[in-house]
C-alpha cells in the first residue's frame, strides 16, 4: 500500500511541474495594478492561483489516468 501511495505522488510530483510548465506558457502570469471602487487605493492583480490550480487538476487528473492504466 505504502508503494502505491509512493508511487502515485512521485508521478503526480512529475506530471504536476510538468503541466505547471506548459500551462505558464499557454497562459501568461500576469501582475497589474488595479483601483478598487473608490479610487483611492489600487491593488496587485495576478492570475498565479488559475495558473496553480489548472495544473494542479491537470496533473490529478493525469496521473489518475498513468495510474490506472500502469499499475
Amino acid at each position: 500500500m505504502m508503494e502505491a501511495i509512493a508511487s502515485f505522488l512521485i508521478l503526480f510530483i512529475i506530471y504536476f511541474l510538468g503541466i505547471l510548465a506548459i500551462v505558464q506558457l499557454a497562459i501568461r502570469p500576469m501582475k497589474r495594478m488595479v483601483d478598487n471602487g473608490d479610487g483611492t487605493n489600487k491593488q496587485w492583480e495576478t492570475n498565479h492561483l488559475k495558473i496553480l490550480a489548472l495544473s494542479f487538476l491537470l496533473s490529478l487528473i493525469t496521473t489518475t489516468i498513468a495510474y490506472l492504466i500502469f499499475p
